[in-house]
């Protein structure tokens, strides 16, 4: 485990279209100013719209920026956090998720603990990705390039590190990092990677007539994806924004040099345990007669 943490100013926001967000990202504000923290409140802007000036530089003070909303809210909060280096804490407010930490139910003394010097943190690293050598975009789930419309495919050769891979034939192709790795790459078969893994993922969405295997790539690799010309597509980046990519481009995208520092309770091995939860992996009505390790 790493070393103990004590954040000192703490920066709250959350996604006001989900309901109860503004009242509990108020609340957890509130407990840390009466604790002797720093703290300032914010709703989170528009993936579409440009961060405001004050929202950057309240973060680029901040030792932690706490999350309220859902993993989309994280996703979104971390592309601001990666920039400014400030530790990220999410609370999920409904659905279950995998980079949320804790439950609306459980944020005010999860807090509470937290800014007693009881989390850990944990690395999660960004993939990097240029279309035709113009500016990079980082992800820390997924770059997935896809068909422009229903009904269609589009074709892209795949190559790594300078050798051709495959020439897909597909709906889309992922690649994704460890904390993308039970996102939508999963939902398609691809494999599971532990949380501070630097190894990316590439895999297809139903290829027609070519192999659908997912290959797992260390984080020294280059891969190059080429939209074949006459093939229309777009692209997006952890999900929050979708480009078009012209016909004949070239898409560079290689492990990023940013990271974002999740705030956890909990050892390491909790990882598996939600996963085994949340995937379902456990039947709830047996036990199984197996010595612990």
């Amino acid at each position: 485990m790493s070393d103990p943490i004590a954040p000192q100013r703490v920066a709250v926001c959350f996604n006001p279209a989900v309901n109860g967000a503004g009242a509990l990202a108020h609340e957890l504000s509130t407990l840390a100013e009466s604790v002797g923290r720093t703290a300032w409140l914010g709703t989170l802007p528009d993936p579409a719209e440009p961060l405001a000036d004050d929202f950057r530089e309240r973060l680029d003070e901040s030792d932690l920026l706490v999350c309220v909303g859902g993993d989309g809210t994280v996703l979104h909060a971390s592309e601001h956090a990666a920039v400014t280096g400030t530790m990220v804490f999410g609370v999920r407010m409904g659905r279950l998720g995998f980079l949320s930490e804790v439950t609306g139910a459980e944020a005010v003394p999860a807090l509470e603990r937290v800014l007693g010097g009881a989390g850990r943190v944990e690395r999660r690293h960004t993939v990097r990705a240029q279309v035709n050598g113009q500016d990079a975009d980082y992800a820390l789930n997924d770059v997935v390039i896809g068909r422009a419309g229903l009904g269609r495919t589009i074709s892209v050769g795949a190559r790594v590190d300078g050798v051709l891979l495959a020439e897909y034939r597909a709906d889309a192709i992922i690649v994704a990092t460890a904390t993308g790795s039970t996102g939508y790459s999963l939902s398609v078969g691809g494999p599971i990677l532990p949380p501070s893994s630097e190894e990316m993922i590439l895999v297809p969405v139903a290829p027609h007539l070519t192999s659908a295997n997912a290959l797992v790539l260390p984080p020294t690799s280059e891969i190059r994806l080429y939209v074949e010309r006459g093939f229309e597509a777009v692209y997006t980046v952890d999900g929050l924004r979708e480009r078009k990519i012209d016909s004949g481009s070239t898409m560079t995208i290689t492990h990023g040099e940013r990271h974002v520092d999740f705030v956890r309770l909990g050892n390491p091995s909790q990882f598996y345990s939600n996963i085994a939860e949340r995937l379902g992996w456990l039947r709830s009505d047996h036990v199984l007669d197996m010595p612990e390790a």
